[in-house]
Formats: C-alpha cells, structure tokens, sequence
C-alpha cells in the first residue's frame, strides 16, 4: 500500500491517496513527536512532556499506551510501525514515506547544483523540495513547547531551502517574477537578511534603483529598531554596488546545457498485473525513432500508473533525461518543457516555441510524459522529424495525433485484482473467499479497489467479510474514504457528457445489462444515426463499452451511477441481479 507521512504542513498520513483520521490531538502529537524521530526510540518522558508540558495528569503513561494503540489501529500496518520500547516508542518508515525524507534528498541536490553553478538543475531539484512543503513544519502544532526544539531546525531549512530557491533563480533571470514573493516572504520574515538581498537584486535589475535602496533603508531600520544591529558587510556592499550602478548586479549566470532532467514521480509501489500492457508500452517507447504513445481508459483504470511504470522501467533509454508535465495544471506546454530542459530565453510565440522544442528534442534520447491530456492541439508537432525521443501521454479518450498508437486500458481481471488487494491488504491471503467477492464487487477498477485497501487499512481489525457484504449491498456507497470516492470519480466522467442526447443515453444504459443502438433509438425516440452517435460518444468518452455485434453495455459501476441518476430523475432502476437484457430490437 502507498502511504505518505506528511509534517511540512499540517501533520497529514494519507494510504492510497486519502487522508487517514489520525483522532485527537493527544494523537497527533505523539505521532509527530515520532516523526521527528524516525528509526529511533523516543523516552516515554520526552513523549509524556510533548502531550501535557509541564503538567501531566497521573495517568499519564497509562494515557499514552492508549493513544500508541489508537495510533496502531488507524494507521496502515500501524502494529508493525509503532513498536513499543523497553525505554519508550520507536516508528519505523520505509523510504520514500515522510516528506521530510524526500525534501531533504531534493533539497541537498538543488543546492549541490547551486554550488557549482547550475542553476537550472538547481532551480528544478530546489522547486521540486519546496512543493512538498505546505505550509510551516507541524503548523497545526506550532502551540507545543516540547515540540518546539524539534521544529525549529526543520523550519530553519525549509527556510533557508525557499532562499535558495530565490538565488536559483536570480542565476537564471527571473528577477521580475520573484519581485512578489520576494516582497511576501520577506513580510513573513522581516528579520532574515539573504531574502532582503535577494529582493535588492530583483528590484534593482528591473529597473527599480529607488525601490531597491527602499528594500535597504527599510532593513537597516527594522535590525536597528529590534535587535540594536546593522547589516552586514555584504549587504553594506550590495548597497553600495546599487548606489554605484554596477554592472556586474546585472550578470545572470550561463545555465549548463549539461544538465539532465529526471521528473518522474514515483512509481505506484501497489501496482499489480499489466505484464502485456506494460510489455507493449515498452517495446513503443524503446524504439529508436519520435514515438508518441497513448493510454487511454475510464476514471479510474490505473492509466497514470501504468504510464509511469512502463516510463520508469524505459528510462535508461532515454539518458537525456526524462520530463513530466501534469497536462491538468498546465498550460503554454512548449514553454514549459523548454523551461524544463534548461531553456531561459523561452519564445513568447507558441509557433516559435514549439520549434524550438523540436530543435531541443532532435537526436536526443528524451522522454516526455504528459499525464491527463484532454485537448490534442497543444500535443501536436511537439515530436522532431528524427531521433530516439519519445511522447508518452495519459487521456480519459483516444485522441487524433497523427501517427500515435493508442493502448485503450479496461479494467485488471479478477487473478490481477486479486494481486492488487492482496498487495493493499495481506491478510487477503488468508481470508480468499472474501476477497474475492471484494475484487468481484469493485468490477475491476484500480481506484476502487485502492479504496477498499485503504478502508481495509483503516479499519485493521475488521475481517475481510465485513467489507465484502457491504459492498454486495451497494458498492458506490461504500466505496469512499478520505474524501475519495469511487462516486465522485463516476461523476466526473460524467460530466464530460456534453450532448444532452448522450447523456440522456447513459442513463438509459443504465437500466439494462446490453442494449443495441436499434432498441435505445426505440426507447429514445430517435433516429438509429443519431442514437448510434451518442452512444458511440459514450464508448469514446469511456464511460459504455461496446459488448459484441452492435450492442453496448455500461461497465459494472458506472451502470450502477446510471441507474442511481435514473432514480434521482423519478425513475426507479431495476435493483442489481435483476438487470433486464436487450439485445437486437427485443425488450424486457
């Protein structure tokens, strides 16, 4: 199972994707007292003094084992994490699970590559450290004194990390778009001096010389006023560069064209079945000529993990590097992926741009894999004429890109699926047959199985069966957690419906097991062309699939949304086991 400890924010551990309830802030405490002290025992007085500071009650360690057994019980595997000491408790982590971790592994490589002049790399490995932070270090427990002297040297990095970040990408040019967050951290941060400098800089190679003598005048005010100091030596120096107009504050650094990009996330550490999938993205991805590569499926279905597997399995392929770009927080994709390969003076004009990405990407062995593309245009003519580079793209639909070759995703057959839950939940191994009639009720579907890990997870001491009857009742009802659900995903696809007729169309799929497009006209009151449009639309929307001969069906749970938007609209739907069939023109 996927699980990730969260302290560079709010203290968070999410299984699958979704939040884990961590209980009462006696809880919490404890286990971001043990977070801070991975791999290690922890006293049972330094945990009782971070719960009740000075004052705890008698009850005190009798109080702790209670919150270290609740721990236990909510998170993943959390009997084999939270292990009992002679001294105290010690929380084991794999690698890879706590931000801090991962921060820290990015962090020290941006700054490795800031102190010999890479900015680029620099600035990528720096940015990709700071996006896992989200706000202060344990903010939501910034009120403990105990935790205090634990906080405050991984507050101090993460800070120190961010004015790395700005120097980067000072060394690349980007003095006019840091001018803000310059201006709002050094708020935030009135007393830190290397952001003020940053901030001169900026200013000052924008063109700004009476704001930049402002940033210092403030600065010299504020240290004086608080702490009786003046700046240092090399802000006086700065200063007096700024007052002398000198040329070398305008020297932005060369960025090595050396540099190789590595962004791919992480694999899906669950990810189960696909050999022939996986097998046949391979073969596309490793052959010596542009290639451009399609997964297409459901919400749902596991495309982005199976992308991302069979990308990480080809990357000694690809020695040039390796780039990610999730399509749905994206926009201006040449721009973006120039940025990435180091590229600072980027054509505004998309045409320019993205031919200057072709020249980029020629006789270099890159991959670029773009996750939850919805609109083809921008991915056209992305590709160079010749070379070993090569376009792996994630889409809900097939989509027209000359040349490409699609691998339309379905869901995992029930031995897969058992492999998947077996590898969420272990204890399935010994309860099959109720995993069995999980994997049977979940259709399938990556994301509900997942989901049904993680409730499996959270609720350790439940045997298998409890969740198997639950879901033979109603599996979209149950298949939620961690504001996750497999409902919510059913309606998001859904909602891509933008003909009335073909969304009129699913939810009459929705009353029946197959339907052929004759019988739905018949029901519809349309033409056979037209209804056999709309629920072709359907199928390349995949939300319907095609059954055999011309007749379509709506997959296990989708049909089970239908027919709850059927009976949201007045209409009641025939209850599951009971699906009326139609096939060829006959009726129930």
């Amino acid at each position: 199972m996927s699980v990730e400890f969260r302290i560079l924010g709010r203290i968070e551990v999410r299984a699958c994707g979704a939040n884990v309830a961590l209980g009462s802030l006696k809880q919490r405490l404890l286990l971001a007292t043990l977070l801070l002290n991975p791999g290690r025992p922890v006293p049972i007085r330094r945990l009782v003094r971070a719960l009740w500071a000075e004052e705890p009650p008698m009850s005190a360690v009798a109080n702790l084992r209670t919150y270290a057994n609740r721990l236990r019980q909510v998170l993943p595997d959390g009997a084999q994490r939270i292990a009992g000491r002679q001294s105290g408790y010690e929380l084991t982590l794999r690698p890879g699970e706590l931000d801090l971790h991962r921060f820290t592994e990015r962090a020290d490589a941006g700054r490795a590559a800031l102190s010999r002049g890479d900015h680029a790399t620099a600035a990528r490995h720096l940015g990709e450290a700071l996006s896992a932070c989200r706000g202060a270090v344990l903010e939501d427990l910034a009120g403990s004194e105990a935790l205090a002297a634990s906080i405050a040297p991984v507050e101090e990095l993460r800070l120190a990390v961010t004015e790395d970040h700005f120097d980067a990408r000072l060394g690349l040019g980007e003095h006019r778009a840091l001018i803000t967050p310059l201006r709002e951290f050094v708020a935030e941060h009135p007393l830190r001096e290397r952001p003020r400098a940053h901030l001169v800089t900026a200013l000052y190679r924008s063109g700004d010389l009476a704001g930049a003598l402002a940033v210092y005048t403030d600065y010299r005010r504020v240290i004086a006023d608080r702490l009786g100091l003046e700046p240092s030596p090399e802000l006086v120096k700065l200063h007096q560069a700024v007052l002398d107009r000198d040329p070398a504050l305008t020297a932005v650094a060369k960025v090595r064209a050396s540099a190789v990009p590595r962004e791919l996330p992480s694999p899906c550490r669950s990810f189960s079945g696909r050999g022939p999938e996986v097998a046949r993205l391979q073969a596309l991805l490793a052959q010596d000529v542009p290639t451009m590569a399609v997964v297409h499926g459901p919400c749902g279905v596991g495309k982005s993990a199976l992308a991302l597997e069979a990308a990480h399995r080809t990357a000694p392929v690809f020695p040039d590097g390796q780039l990610y770009v999730d399509l749905r927080q994206t926009t201006r994709l040449p721009h973006r992926l120039l940025r990435h390969l180091g590229v600072t003076d980027v054509p505004h004009a998309m045409d320019e741009a993205t031919a200057l990405l072709r020249s980029r990407l020629a006789d270099r062995a890159v991959l670029v894999m773009l996750d939850g593309a919805t609109d083809p245009a921008p991915l056209r003519d992305l590709l160079p004429a010749t070379g070993p580079c090569a376009v792996l793209i994630t889409s809900r639909t097939p989509l027209l890109l000359d040349g490409a070759d699609h691998l339309p995703l379905g869901p995992l057959s029930d031995v897969d699926g058992l492999e998947l839950l077996t590898r969420l939940v272990p204890r399935a191994v010994a309860e099959r047959t109720a995993a069995v009639r999980i994997v049977q009720s979940c259709h399938g579907v990556p994301l509900a199985l997942q989901i049904a890990g993680a409730i499996l997870a959270h609720r350790a001491t439940r045997p298998l069966s409890w969740l198997a009857h639950r879901l033979a009742a109603n599996p979209l009802a149950e298949l939620s957690f961690g504001g996750v659900s497999v409902r919510a995903a059913c309606a998001t696809a859904f909602r891509a419906v933008e003909d009335p007729l073909a969304a009129t169309a699913f939810r009459l799929l929705g009353r029946y097991e197959v339907c052929d497009a004759a019988t739905a006209a018949s029901a519809l009151g349309t033409g056979l062309l037209e209804t056999e449009a709309a629920l072709d639309q359907l199928v390349d929307l995949g939300l319907a699939e095609w059954a055999d001969g011309d007749t379509y069906r709506l997959p296990g749970l989708m049909r089970l949304f239908a027919a709850e938007l059927t009976s949201q609209n007045g209409t009641r739907p025939p209850m599951a086991g009971s699906w009326p069939v139609l096939r060829h023109g006959t009726t129930t």
